[in-house]
């Protein structure tokens, strides 16, 4: 299914050029922009989460201690 989508013209010139330069079709282009943003919302929201943890000491404890029992398995890749 396809829909059309409102664009301003700054907008759509922007994504023309991008589909010239990589001889692909504009909506390529938008897929590939929206699959952008997920991941960087996805490594943005990853990242705060994280750092909430390094904020809690009882929690970054565990994450320590985890590190510690994983370490030894990485020689078991042989």
């Amino acid at each position: 299914m396809t829909t059309t989508i409102r664009v301003n013209d700054e907008a759509r010139r922007r994504i023309a050029q991008l589909a010239e330069e990589d001889d692909r079709p504009m909506t390529a282009i938008v897929d590939d922009a929206l699959d952008a943003l997920e991941r960087r919302r996805f490594f943005e929201r990853f990242n705060e989460r994280y750092a909430e943890l390094a904020d809690d000491p009882d929690a970054w404890g565990e994450v320590l201690h985890e590190r510690t029992l994983e370490s030894g398995a990485l020689g078991d890749a042989g």
